[in-house]
């Protein structure tokens, strides 16, 4: 499992860890009522491509629920570090917890995450990526799934 190193809320600073092996299986999700969950989480950050939540779930947890925690303490379906989790956390199914183990509320988190950092500008687009994963093969495999997951759509 990839470990995920997010930006700490106090300090900016994350930890940079070996991106895994790139997926090799692209499972479609643009025409699925799966896509609807990435594109209403999106939808709080006018311009993020709802693609890149997915390439982020997809690189982190191979798109699992619930994800587990890695061996450097990142949670859930996003793989929020708990001190990240603290800046970010959104209850986006408004039950009254932001639970970074509910696959919404991590996905708000991510978008927030994302949108603060310029995500949807092009001269702060991948460095918003890297703010999620300070690496820059982290970046190069989330883009290189975007590609991938608008190729798998269009075809």
């Amino acid at each position: 499992m990839l470990v995920l190193g997010l930006a700490s809320a106090a300090s900016g600073a994350a930890s940079a860890r070996a991106v895994s092996a790139p997926l090799t299986k692209v499972v479609p999700v643009a025409r699925s009522a799966e896509y609807s969950r990435y594109a209403r989480a999106a939808s709080a950050c006018p311009g993020l491509d709802p693609m890149i939540l997915v390439a982020i779930h997809d690189v982190e947890t191979v798109r699992d629920p619930r994800g587990s925690m890695s061996p450097a303490g990142a949670i859930g379906p996003m793989q929020f570090l708990p001190s990240t989790w603290a800046a970010y956390a959104t209850d986006a199914d408004h039950d009254g917890v932001a639970d970074a183990l509910d696959l919404t509320d991590a996905l708000a988190g991510a978008t927030r995450l994302l949108c603060v950092n310029g995500v949807s500008a092009t001269a702060t687009h991948e460095s918003a990526i890297w703010n999620y994963n300070h690496s820059w093969a982290y970046v190069r495999a989330v883009l290189d799934r975007v590609a991938a997951l608008h190729r798998a759509a269009d075809g």
